[in-house]
């Protein structure tokens, strides 16, 4: 299987169906396009200055995400990786996923317009991390429109630490792949899970691409377009 940005999107759109016409002015609006947009030049931008500053812009989980920059640099990054598949039938599918040889990254991208979470997804990708990493530091970064509170199908707008606990009891029920009862894992969602908007996204990129105004012309161009790919997927989706 084709394991690049593109072709790993374009692998989920072959799903789409007769819903495939959607994309027909570009994907604009829809978060796989635009996640493959910024992913795809992060990946090739120097990591810990644009993908690290990212993440060490992000809100909650401080010393989990510092661990991940630390390793960042030679991390393996998917977008739209396999499935996890928890017991009880249970399938979980982040935006993208960065493993680094200490750390686990869930990535959950919203779109920049109006979304909203299903009920239990966030309590599923945060049982279905836990259960993938292992000995591994685990982080859950959620990528979003707007700042908290998000919305949650059925339950109007809530904290990210009360959504995931929402359906967390749920979720336990159905599988057997944490040992811990809910309060303490409840308990670590402050630990574990981190937000940051793509406003936020293209503002760190942005700054940071400021920052190498004095290499050379053709590393200063060339940084300056990959940049410039970032921000311009984030205000063409918006």
């Amino acid at each position: 299987m084709n394991s690049s940005v593109i072709g790993r999107l374009l692998e989920e759109i072959s799903w789409e169906g007769a819903s495939v016409r959607a994309y027909r002015d570009g994907g604009r609006g829809r978060e796989n396009v635009l996640t493959a947009e910024v992913l795809l030049p992060l990946s090739f931008l120097p990591r810990t200055s644009f993908l690290g500053e990212v993440i060490r812009t992000a809100h909650g989980a401080d010393d989990a995400r510092a661990r991940v920059v630390r390793e960042i640099e030679d991390a393996e990054v998917t977008l739209l990786p396999d499935e996890l598949v928890l017991p009880g039938g249970i399938k979980v599918q982040p935006d993208a996923q960065i493993v680094t040889n200490d750390c686990l990254v869930l990535l959950e991208a919203k779109r920049i317009r109006r979304s909203s979470f299903q009920t239990e997804q966030l309590a599923r990708e945060y049982v279905a991390l836990l259960a993938a990493a292992g000995s591994r530091v685990p982080l859950l970064l959620l990528v979003l429109g707007n700042a908290p509170p998000v919305t949650v199908q059925g339950h109007g707008r809530l904290e990210v630490a009360d959504a995931i606990a929402l359906k967390l009891a749920n979720v336990l029920e159905r599988t057997s792949e944490s040992s811990e009862s809910l309060e303490p894992l409840v308990a670590r969602i402050p630990d574990i899970v981190a937000w940051v908007t793509w406003d936020e996204v293209g503002q760190a990129v942005a700054a940071k691409q400021a920052s190498f105004s004095d290499l050379g012309s053709e590393l200063s161009g060339t940084l300056r377009r990959l940049s410039d790919a970032v921000t311009t997927a984030i205000d063409w989706h918006s």
